[in-house]
């Protein structure tokens, strides 16, 4: 039986899996990202993870979600928090090394794929996904279709300007939602420490409540212009602050209720598929059912 890769490769942490024809996971394992090598290194230490991750078995494909951008033809360029595989043809190198198919795409609408098809979205229609990791990602998908850009690109939506975010993003503008409500954001606001104060948090700290409270206003900030733009039935928050929707969920809602007027009232809920979301969806794009396609695909080493 075939197995199904799938990769998420993080500002921090690369999560690989392997899933059968059903999207269940056989295998998984998490390492850092690499990051102070050069390209043909960090590929060449993908590769062996995925072989690895196979364990043997046939490859049906590998798929990737990337951290963004992701240019039109699959390729990273992201040199803040990728640096090791900004500019080099991915599924190009990585498909000529397995000798199977390999498809990109950004890591969010992985993350939304992988909901949609085996998590939280299942069945939903209109569906809004936002990763809180060491950046922010946003996918909007319509009847499991990601939204694109003119281009057939995907949308750095962290980068939209929101107030309060006066720090200057390593994207060269000020004001990037990503800088107040990512994950990394987060961990600026606890001191690193935030399974600590989750902990206090759940125990009744109320000043560790408030320090939960104050991030979901700022993950509300940007949530309520995307939930403006595209009103869909569901939002699902994935990545590694998603574990904390519990302690900021009101914060955030509260955030949402500030212009009732103009508020879309989705339902807001943390991803079932938790921090695999991303790699589960990468590697469903290359089961022999799959209706969605990614930004660059590499079949047996041929673009």
């Amino acid at each position: 039986m075939s197995r199904y890769l799938g990769v998420d490769l993080g500002g921090t942490g690369t999560r690989v899996v392997a899933i059968d024809d059903d999207g269940r996971v056989l295998t998984e394992i998490t390492t850092p990202t690499a990051r102070d090598v050069r390209g043909g290194e960090a590929v060449a230490a993908l590769v062996a993870t995925l072989s690895g991750v196979a364990a043997g078995a046939p490859i049906g494909g590998v798929g990737i979600g990337a951290s963004g951008p992701v240019d039109p033809t699959g390729v990273i360029r992201n040199p803040a928090t990728l640096p090791a595989y900004t500019g080099i043809r991915l599924t190009r190198l990585v498909g000529e090394r397995l000798g199977v198919p390999c498809m990109i795409d950004n890591d969010a609408v992985t993350a939304a794929i992988g909901e949609h098809r085996f998590g939280a979205g299942t069945g939903c229609a209109s569906m809004l996904m936002v990763t809180l990791g060491t950046g922010i990602g946003v996918a909007m998908l319509e009847a499991g279709q990601p939204y694109r850009a003119a281009d057939g690109g995907h949308p750095e939506m962290g980068h939209m300007s929101v107030k309060g975010a006066a720090a200057q993003c390593y994207c060269g503008l000020t004001s990037c939602w990503e800088q107040v409500a990512s994950r990394s954001a987060l961990d600026e606001l606890t001191g690193g420490r935030n399974a600590e104060l989750a902990a206090a948090a759940r125990s009744g700290d109320g000043a560790a409540r408030t320090v939960f409270h104050t991030y979901g206003a700022q993950v509300g900030l940007g949530m309520a212009t995307l939930l403006g733009m595209f009103r869909p039935e569901l939002v699902v928050v994935g990545g590694s602050a998603a574990q904390y929707l519990d302690l900021f969920g009101d914060g955030l809602r509260a955030q949402l209720r500030r212009s009732p007027e103009f508020a879309w009232n989705a339902n807001v809920i943390a991803a079932r598929l938790g921090n695999l979301a991303g790699a589960i969806g990468a590697a469903a794009m290359m089961l022999p059912s799959s209706a969605v396609g990614g930004q660059a695909i590499t079949r047996s080493g041929r673009v």
